[in-house]
C-alpha cells in the first residue's frame, strides 16, 4: 500500500476509481448485450484496460497541472510584489 497525504491527489484517485468501475461496468454490459460471434474479445480487453488506466490518470494529470500552474502564477507575483 502507499500512503497519499495531499486531499486534492486523493480526491483525485477517488473520482479516477469510481470513473474505472463505471467504464468497466459499462464495457462489460455493452459486450454481453453484442451477439457471440460479433465481440471480439481481444479489443474489449484493450478498451477495458486503456479505459481504467486512462481513468485513473487523466483525474491525476489535471491535478499535478493545475498545482504546477498554480506554482508558475505565484512565483510570477512574487518579484512583482517587492
Amino acid at each position: 500500500m502507499f500512503k497519499v497525504e495531499d486531499e486534492l491527489t486523493e480526491s483525485a484517485l477517488c473520482v479516477g476509481v469510481i470513473a474505472a468501475l463505471i467504464w468497466g461496468v459499462g464495457l462489460s454490459l455493452y459486450g454481453f448485450h453484442q451477439s457471440p460471434g460479433e465481440v471480439a474479445w481481444m479489443t474489449w480487453g484493450i478498451q477495458l484496460l486503456g479505459g481504467v488506466v486512462a481513468c485513473l490518470i487523466v483525474p491525476l494529470a489535471f491535478v499535478r497541472s493545475r498545482e504546477w500552474v498554480l506554482a508558475r502564477i505565484q512565483r510570477a507575483i512574487e518579484p512583482l510584489q517587492q
